[in-house]
């Protein structure tokens, strides 16, 4: 994990001839391994942005996507668990939070695959 940060620290200043801005090398590298559901690389990247670029617009994005990328993780790792209403409330509070998110669609698929009421128990 140590090294997977400093490679991507090291990329992140890397001038990268196809594209000048470093920040968006970052946020469309953590976009993309999010949709292909490599959360945990996604999750590094963006926060490897968030904090080599801090006052890049994108930033705030790669911040709002790792607060998605947990819910989701989390909401996961409930259903493994086998609570299907607390991941449900969970996948409900993210589509809620972060409606923007690629998370968002995905969380609310897995919502209605188990089978729960449209509503998230309170």
């Amino acid at each position: 994990m140590k090294a997977l940060t400093l490679l991507l620290l090291l990329v992140a200043s890397i001038p990268v001839f196809s594209q000048s801005d470093p920040a968006k090398v970052l946020f469309d590298g953590g976009s993309r391994d999010e949709q292909a559901g490599k959360l945990d690389r996604a999750k590094l990247t963006l926060l490897t942005l968030a904090a080599t670029y801090p006052e890049n617009p994108l930033a705030a994005k790669a911040k709002t996507e790792i607060g998605a990328i947990y819910l989701f993780k989390e909401a996961q790792s409930q259903v493994q668990a086998g609570q299907p209403r607390t991941a449900y409330s969970i996948f409900h509070t993210l589509m809620t939070v972060y409606p923007e998110s690629p998370l968002a669609k995905l969380a609310e698929d897995t919502a209605k695959s188990l089978g729960l009421p449209a509503e998230p128990p309170k």
